[in-house]
């Protein structure tokens, strides 16, 4: 009788799927890490092209800022200005009021004194 024999069990070393998984994700890493590192030292280039155009937007905005400053600055003088006129106008106003009162009482007074005498 032939004598059945177990079947050879070969243990290979097969990677399971999450190793498998895992392995590609960290080459995957690195790749976009070498990318990265070669667009970085690509942009390391200094030029004083780009010195100048950083300094001429500079330049320019500062400009423009400078010129929206002086302008409200001017704005604000010139409200301050005539709030301080329509003060001084209502007052010389109420003086007005008072100096004419005070005309019509003495022209009231006037004709009753000329009417005694």
């Amino acid at each position: 009788m032939e004598s059945r024999e177990k079947p050879l069990e070969i243990d290979l070393l097969i990677p399971d799927e999450d190793s498998l998984i895992s392995n590609q994700n960290q080459i995957e890493k690195e790749l976009i890490l070498e990318e990265i590192m070669s667009e970085m030292d690509s942009g390391n280039d200094f030029s004083i092209y780009t010195l100048i155009k950083a300094i001429g937007f500079l330049l320019v905005s500062v400009f423009i800022f400078g010129i929206k400053i002086h302008f409200s600055n001017q704005v604000y003088m010139l409200s301050r200005d005539i709030t301080t006129l329509k003060i001084e106008r209502d007052f010389l106003s109420e003086q007005n009021q008072i100096l004419k009162m005070k005309l019509e009482h003495e022209k009231f007074k006037s004709d009753i004194l000329d009417e005694i005498f």
